[in-house]
């Protein structure tokens, strides 16, 4: 249960096909949130927009990611994922992933490099840990979980909008993902209370909800997943 609300920070950060794009983050913000089971904090969780680069005329936008367990649910479950993304920065599409997956005895690394063009969008990826090394001919461009987040950030949030996008996981799938803006609400974060948006994912098992800022930032408040133990929540606690 602890993975899955680890995992469920990334996941239920859904995105669309929204052509109109805007920069609601800078470089070096950093996003820090406590996650709880039943209350009680088990881990922690680390966004950051760690550089901007200059490729030619093209932005991209090296993004980080670090989800580890704390506390006395480390002696039970011991966490250490790191993904790093870097993406065009107007689009937010990715155009290199990388994804480390250390959960107690379980080792996971996946690269990926996406390669479009006006005939084709290709994604090249490696196995690390299998030694494994295959190419992909996409329909869409693709999100991976990192990204994910960035990208809905960007977008044009109203009730009742429902979108789709094709995701990028271990060991290298590629999934579609369906969300739904279902309601305003308030999140209750440590840094007060905010209006929100509340999206919900779609065709999944337990109900899966974020709660975005209503602002033009739309940082990720608040997530509530529900389980067989009660709430599973992924709560802000520091913008910097």
């Amino acid at each position: 249960m602890i993975k899955k609300i680890i995992c469920l920070f990334f996941f239920i950060f859904f995105t669309g096909t929204l052509s109109c794009f805007a920069h609601p983050f800078y470089e070096g913000e950093r996003l820090s949130y406590v996650i709880k089971l039943m209350g009680i904090p088990v881990g922690t969780q680390v966004l950051k927009v760690e550089d901007v680069i200059q490729e030619g005329e093209k932005s991209l936008y090296l993004l980080t990611s670090m989800v580890k367990t704390s506390g006395i649910a480390s002696i039970f479950f011991d966490m250490d994922d790191r993904v790093e993304s870097i993406v065009d920065g107007e689009t937010f599409y990715p155009r290199f992933v990388r994804i480390k997956i250390k959960e107690n005895s379980r080792r996971e690394e996946i690269e990926a490099k996406i390669k479009e063009n006006r005939e084709n969008i290709k994604a090249f990826l490696w196995d690390k840990r299998r030694g494994k090394k295959w190419e992909e001919e996409l329909s869409s461009s693709p999100l991976d979980i990192l990204s994910l987040v960035y990208w809905i950030r960007a977008q044009k949030l109203e009730v009742g909008k429902k979108f789709e996008v094709l995701l990028l996981d271990i060991p290298g799938k590629f999934e579609p993902i369906n969300f739904e803006v279902v309601r305003e609400d308030k999140a209750y974060t440590y840094l007060g209370v905010f209006p929100a948006l509340v999206c919900e994912q779609k065709n999944v098992k337990g109900r899966i909800r974020v709660w975005f800022s209503r602002d033009e930032r739309h940082l990720p408040l608040y997530i509530q997943v529900d389980t067989s133990l009660g709430y599973l929540t992924a709560i802000l606690r520091k913008v910097d």
